[in-house]
């Protein structure tokens, strides 16, 4: 089970602020990055597992992985 404080955990937490900052609506982001609205759903309640997708992300919005890690 996944703690709070996880790496995971404030990816998602983080991805949802920076999802806001960038000027997305949640739906828009997902569309545009090119997944479901219930896996980012998941994501952003549950954290993101998979270093990969983190990258992924951080490339579509031109930010480090530090910054959705943080």
């Amino acid at each position: 089970m996944m703690q709070d404080d996880s790496l995971s955990a404030r990816a998602g937490k983080n991805l949802k602020r920076i999802i806001k900052e960038q000027g997305y609506t949640q739906e828009a982001f997902a569309d545009e990055f090119g997944t479901d609205r219930a896996n980012l759903r998941k994501w952003l309640s549950h954290g993101i597992n998979k270093l990969s997708t983190i990258e992924q992300i951080a490339e579509f919005f031109d930010i480090s992985v530090w910054d959705i890690l943080k």
